[in-house]
């Protein structure tokens, strides 16, 4: 008899939305967070908008490199031990209809690279030290840089319960798609936004 677990319900594959995305605001953006505020304006974020239901391919291909070790008259394979850097990871999304998911990211860029002044953080949201290289260096911890943070992606069954999640840290964006609308359909509007990082690590829920 076939195994139940392994048996794909037909909700299942109806649906468009199978992940569940969760943004933490990298530290250079958390000085805009005006969470639980009655506040909007092109100054501020809320971390109550960092929650995108995606759909597309959010998870990446693994790849630790193999070597051929000489042997006699042949060669055996052998691993090498060391893991290649992962693909970006494009994020299909719905976009809310406040904006709100959206400007995050616009916000995450324009701290990356004002688009008046095409410096990194015109605001000077961060505290900024320079070494003798005359290089730029944050002082803050965890993260290599300020503009980084941890994305987590859960995968969801049927019925919207979290199965699966994958952890990307020092993760950031590097780009944000256009807005995608038709108002001759009833689909909502839809963009995407791409992101490098790091680490991977997943685990089962």
């Amino acid at each position: 008899m076939a195994d139940v677990i392994t048996q794909q319900s037909i909700l299942n594959k109806s649906r468009q939305d199978k992940f569940l995305l969760i943004l933490n605001l990298p530290d250079a953006l958390k000085k805009l967070n005006k969470s639980g505020q009655l506040v909007r304006t092109s100054d501020t974020l809320n971390l109550d908008t960092l929650q995108y239901s995606v759909y597309g391919t959010v998870v990446p291909a693994t790849n630790i490199q193999a070597s051929n070790l000489p042997y006699a008259g042949q060669s055996l394979n052998v691993t090498t031990g060391k893991r290649d850097n992962y693909a970006p990871i494009t994020v299909n999304f719905t976009v809310d209809n406040g904006f709100n998911n959206w400007w995050v990211l616009w916000k995450w860029l324009s701290f990356i690279n004002d688009p008046e002044q095409s410096i990194l953080d015109s605001d000077n949201l961060t505290p900024i030290a320079k070494n003798s290289l005359d290089k730029v260096v944050y002082s803050n911890t965890g993260n290599l840089e300020p503009y980084q943070t941890k994305i987590t992606v859960y995968g969801l069954d049927e019925y919207n319960n979290k199965k699966i999640q994958w952890n990307y840290s020092k993760a950031f964006i590097t780009n944000l798609a256009g807005i995608s609308y038709n108002y001759r359909t009833p689909d909502q509007m839809e963009s995407s936004f791409t992101f490098t990082f790091s680490q991977l690590v997943a685990e089962l829920l």
